[in-house]
C-alpha cells in the first residue's frame, strides 16, 4: 500500500472514530478539548546535528582518495496534543552536504572514495496517527521509528545523518504490571539510503517492501532486570533469499553488589539465543542461531565487559549466514563497520568494553577491542579497536568525537567483503535538541 493512501484512510479513520466516539478525553475546564485545542497544545521538535566524517582504506586498489564527509541533518517536527484519545505527529529531515562531496555516498559516481552512507536530501521522516484511549494501550499507524531492545534486530540506525522508519501499524499494551507487550505490521522500510538512491541490490536498495510481522514481549520484574521473547517474520517483496523468521530470548540486567562496599558496584549481564530460518517464498532451506553472552562489573563509576557474540554461518553450502537487516548494525561488531553484512562463513565477535565519566566534567568516554572470527572454519577476519568521548551540555547541546581502526587479517581483497581491508575511521559532532 502506498503511504500516501495509508495516511489517507488513516485520517479518514480519525475523523470516522472521532465523529462517533463518546469516549472521554481530557478536559479544558468542564468541556471535552476541541481540535484547535489539540492543535494549539501541541508540541514542537527540533533537532540539528552536523557531523565531520573521516574515512581511509587500503583497498581494492581503487580508492584513491581518503573521504571527507561534512554533513548537516535538521529533523522538524510537530506533535498535536490528545483529541478524544488520538493525537498525530509529522516529521520532515533534511540532510545538507556542506563544501565538497568528497566522498561516496553509494551512488554519486565517486567510487575513488571510501564510502560514508550519508546522502543528502529532504523527505517525511515520520509521519503517524496515534491512539491512547484506554490507559495501557498505544496504537501509531503510519511513519514511524522502532526500536526493540537493543536494536540487534530491529532499530532505527540513529548514528546515520538520515534515520531508518518504517511504514506500518504498531501496538503497544503495558496493562500488566512490568509487561510491555508489543506488536508491528510493517510494509515499507524507509532505509539509510534516502529516496533518491538508484541502488537496486539488497545491501543499498533505498526502501525494503515487504509483509512484515515483529512481535516483542519484555518483562521487567524490577528496575534492573529485563526478560525478552520476541518472533520477527520478514517476507520480502523483490528479495526472496532474503525472507527469514527469527525467534529468541534475551536477558540483560545488572546485580547490586552491596557487599562491596563502593555506591553503585554492580554485576552486568546479558545473555540472548535466537533461531533464523528461511520463511515465506525463500527458495532456501536453512537454520542458523544467533548467541550472545556479556559479563562485566561497575566500580567507582567504570564498567569493564567482556562478551562473545556468535551470528552462525555456512549453511547451505557455505553460501549463507543469519542475518539482521533491520538493525542499528553501527552499534555492533565494531564502529568501522566492516561486518554491515554477516560474512557467508560467519561471525565470531569477543570483545572487551570499558567506560564511564571523567569526573567533575561530565564526560562520557569509552574504549573497545573487537576481535573476529569466522563461525565456520578457522579463518581469522581481523581486530579492531576504537575510542570515543562525548559530553552533554545544558541537556540540549551534545559534542562528541570518535575513531575506530580496523586491521585485516585477509591477504587480499574479496568483492564484497569491507572486512578483507584494512580501513579507518573517525568523526566529530554537534548536536542540539529542543
Amino acid at each position: 500500500m502506498n503511504i500516501k493512501h495509508a495516511y489517507f484512510l488513516a485520517g479518514g479513520a480519525l475523523l470516522a472514530s472521532v465523529a462517533a466516539s463518546g469516549a472521554r478525553g481530557q478536559t479544558v475546564g468542564n468541556a471535552l478539548p476541541s481540535l484547535t485545542d489539540a492543535i494549539v497544545n501541541g508540541q514542537v521538535n527540533l533537532g540539528v546535528r552536523y557531523r565531520y566524517e573521516h574515512a581511509s582504506q587500503e583497498r581494492p586498489g581503487s580508492i584513491l582518495h581518503e573521504a571527507n564527509a561534512h554533513t548537516v541533518r535538521t529533523n522538524l517536527g510537530w506533535r498535536t496534543g490528545l483529541f478524544h484519545g488520538f493525537s498525530a505527529y509529522a516529521e520532515a529531515e533534511n540532510v545538507s552536504v556542506i563544501g565538497n562531496e568528497d566522498y561516496n555516498n553509494t551512488y554519486n559516481g565517486k567510487g575513488k572514495y571510501p564510502v560514508v552512507a550519508d546522502p543528502d536530501g529532504t523527505e517525511v521522516n515520520q509521519a503517524y496517527l496515534a491512539w491512547q484511549g484506554v490507559a495501557g494501550n498505544l496504537a501509531r499507524y503510519g511513519r514511524q521509528a522502532i526500536n526493540f531492545d537493543n536494536q540487534r534486530f530491529v532499530g532505527d540506525v540513529g548514528w546515520r545523518q538520515n534515520q531508518q522508519t518504517l511504514d506500518g501499524f504498531t501496538y503497544q499494551n503495558t496493562m500488566l504490571a512490568g509487561v510491555t507487550a508489543s506488536y508491528a505490521y510493517i510494509y515499507n522500510v524507509n532505509r539509510i539510503f534516502g529516496e533518491d538512491t538508484p541502488n537496486t541490490a539488497f545491501a543499498n536498495t533505498g526502501d525494503f517492501q515487504l509483509d512484515g510481522h515483529l512481535v516483542n514481549v519484555q518483562w521487567t520484574p524490577n528496575a534492573s532486570t529485563a526478560l525478552t521473547g520476541y518472533a520477527y517474520l520478514l517476507d520480502f517483496d523483490h528479495f526472496d533469499a532474503e525472507s527469514t523468521a527469527t525467534y529468541g530470548l534475551r536477558a540483560a540486567g545488572e546485580l547490586r553488589l552491596p557487599q562491596v562496599g563502593v555506591p553503585g558496584a554492580a554485576f552486568l549481564y546479558a545473555a540472548e539465543y535466537a533461531y533464523q530460518g528461511d520463511y515465506a517464498d525463500n527458495p532456501g532451506d536453512f537454520g542458523l542461531r544467533y548467541g550472545l553472552a556479556e559479563a562485566g562489573l561497575r566500580l567507582f563509576g567504570v564498567s569493564a565487559k567482556a562478551g562473545y557474540e556468535v551470528l552462525e554461518g555456512g549453511e547451505m553450502g557455505g553460501t549463507r549466514a543469519l542475518q539482521t537487516p533491520l538493525a542499528t548494525l553501527h552499534a555492533f561488531n565494531g564502529w568501522a563497520d566492516q561486518f554491515l553484512r554477516t560474512p557467508a562463513a560467519g561471525l565470531q565477535d569477543r570483545y572487551v568494553t570499558v567506560s564511564g565519566v571523567v569526573p567533575n566534567c561530565g564526560i562520557n568516554w569509552l574504549v573497545r577491542y573487537d576481535d573476529y572470527r569466522a563461525d565456520a572454519g578457522n579463518n581469522d577476519y581481523g581486530s579492531e579497536w576504537g575510542v570515543q568521548l562525548s559530553k552533554t551540555f545544558a541537556r540540549k547541546y551534545t559534542l562528541g568525537i570518535k575513531y575506530a581502526d580496523y586491521d585485516t587479517d585477509a591477504p587480499a581483497f574479496i568483492a564484497g567483503r569491507p572486512d578483507t581491508t584494512d580501513a579507518a575511521k573517525s568523526w566529530l559532532w554537534m548536536q542540539v535538541k529542543v
